[in-house]
């Protein structure tokens, strides 16, 4: 079973960020990924860059659409790192 990399998300900026390099991986464009989830393209570019706060619901539709999932764990401990 190959690992996924996971990724800390603690701002809209790095939420976006993850989203787009998921899309990317996924090789869909913001428009592909629109026409799946009902969003409009220019809504996944302002996401992608961090400059607008959208609901849970919408995240999570996008994230299911690129076949990836939120989930939450412990901070790191900084000192450990």
């Amino acid at each position: 079973m190959k690992s996924t990399p996971t990724y800390p998300i603690r701002s809209l900026r790095q939420a976006g960020a993850v989203l787009r390099a998921r899309r990317a991986a996924c090789k869909i464009s913001q428009k592909q990924l629109g026409e799946m989830t009902g969003t409009a393209q220019s809504t996944i570019s302002d996401i992608e860059n961090g400059v607008v706060s959208v609901s849970l619901d919408v995240y999570l539709r996008l994230l299911e659409a690129l076949e990836a999932e939120l989930s939450a764990t412990d901070r790191l401990d900084r000192e450990m790192i």
